[in-house]
């Protein structure tokens, strides 16, 4: 890895009860050769697709869900890093830093449809739906830029002064994008951006930020972790409603776990994840022994979340925090298939891609907990819901992230693609969770 991506990626850090799982059966699938050095991994759900960004070999793998083969491979740029997936035109955009180019692949037939030239190492990357549009951080130039997704075409250029922006996530219903960035240490480092007029609007006072950022669809809060510490940020970005002590040095990786409402907080530094309850805001826990932390994942249909680190991939049930497997394997990053109850951990210095199978039944309602009345239920075809409860319900998609909310009859939401979603009264009452399926 050549100084200049390093510097970008580590941006001088210092390196070093609703639900309950039934059953507890996970293995080790299959291992799939895919390019040299894998960096990243990314599902798509439209064609069941799970894709790789190769660094050394300038390549993209292309593994079926289904058969867990590699269909293709497809030649991007030298340096391929970092993978973001548009919903609405089924593309995959690719970025690479040899030279600094966004490779637009094509989620059909898997074919490089363009690349676009870029000013500065292009990273991370985040998709806004609503608005279609590609959202890149170019570190060395400190600056953002933005895509039209359909034409892929530069619509606008965020500048951050002296600020290097290192991770983004745009957040569905503020329709803002947050942005953590590396600078002086006694500085606030999250950004937010205004994703109508792609300006800054915010810098809320969230200190030390570097990589980990979240959106918390239960309570619509975003949360950011810095060292010791994780910010509670408003859904517009304007303000820190609460501050969380007690967590790792080097925070590198945030996963919200819906169903019960809990943060795990992965420190790079191997201090431990920490475990927060989002309805208190406090840490009641802390797991040692996973080492250092490089990525975390929930599968919210079985409720499980996966740690990947330098000591290998663990699984543990949501609800109760308890180790269920540990494996051997991987170290880099996470990718899970709600359609095939896959997780794929990549394996950059064996340039192989392991495939976890759950093979549990999914979730069901915890007998300890009583109800208090039927649980609200939708129907839904093409993207309308009728809705059948007393109160309003959230809509989340198959991550936990909240689509939309839905009131009780007729609720028309064409934006919302096929797939599987849940409902979630949004009062936190009995009726939490319903499955539901959108048909194309």
């Amino acid at each position: 890895m050549n100084i200049r991506l390093r510097q970008c990626l580590y941006g001088g850090m210092m390196l070093g009860g609703l639900l309950a799982a039934v059953g507890t059966a996970q293995y080790l699938e299959a291992v799939i050769p895919v390019g040299n050095m894998p960096m990243d991994v990314l599902w798509n759900p439209a064609s069941n697709k799970v894709y790789t960004a190769n660094l050394e070999d300038g390549t993209v793998s292309v593994i079926s869900g289904t058969t867990n083969q590699v269909i293709a491979t497809i030649r991007v740029a030298n340096g391929a890093t970092f993978l973001c997936y548009n919903s609405v035109e089924n593309k995959v955009y690719c970025t690479s830093n040899d030279p600094d180019w966004l490779n637009v692949i094509d989620g059909a037939g898997d074919t490089l449809i363009r690349k676009v030239r870029m000013r500065g190492i292009p990273l991370r990357m985040a998709y806004n739906r609503l608005m279609n549009k590609l959202y890149v951080v170019c570190c060395d130039d400190n600056a953002i830029r933005v895509y039209d997704g359909s034409a892929d075409t530069l619509v606008a250029v965020v500048p951050f002064g002296i600020n290097w922006p290192m991770t983004l996530l745009w957040h569905p219903l503020s329709n803002r994008v947050f942005v953590t960035t590396s600078c002086d240490a006694t500085a606030d480092t999250v950004f937010v951006i205004d994703c109508v007029t792609d300006r800054v609007v915010s810098r809320p006072a969230a200190g030390n930020v570097r990589f980990a950022l979240v959106w918390n669809p239960v309570n619509n809060l975003v949360y950011a972790g810095a060292r010791w510490t994780v910010y509670v940020l408003s859904a517009d970005g304007d303000s820190v409603v609460a501050t969380i002590p007690g967590c790792g040095y080097a925070l590198h990786s945030l996963c919200h776990v819906p169903y019960p409402n809990k943060l795990y907080a992965g420190d790079f530094n191997g201090e431990g994840v920490a475990l927060v309850d989002c309805n208190t805001q406090s840490v009641y826990d802390t797991i040692y022994g996973v080492g250092q932390v490089y990525d975390i994942c929930c599968d919210t249909l079985h409720g499980k979340v996966y740690i990947a680190g330098m000591m290998g991939v663990f699984v543990f049930e949501a609800r109760t925090d308890r180790l269920i497997k540990s494996f051997n394997i991987g170290r880099n990053q996470l990718a899970w298939n709600s359609m095939n109850s896959r997780v794929y951990v990549t394996d950059d210095l064996a340039n192989k891609v392991f495939v976890l199978r759950d093979t549990t039944t999914g979730v069901t309602e915890d007998r300890s907990v009583s109800v208090r009345r039927p649980r609200a239920t939708a129907t839904a075809m093409r993207g309308r819901f009728e809705v059948r409860g007393e109160g309003p319900s959230v809509l989340l998609d198959a991550q936990g992230r909240r689509v939309a909310i839905l009131s009780p009859g007729r609720n028309d939401v064409p934006e919302v693609g096929a797939g599987v979603y849940f409902l979630c009264e949004q009062d936190g009452g009995s009726g939490c969770v319903t499955k539901v399926i959108l048909a194309k």
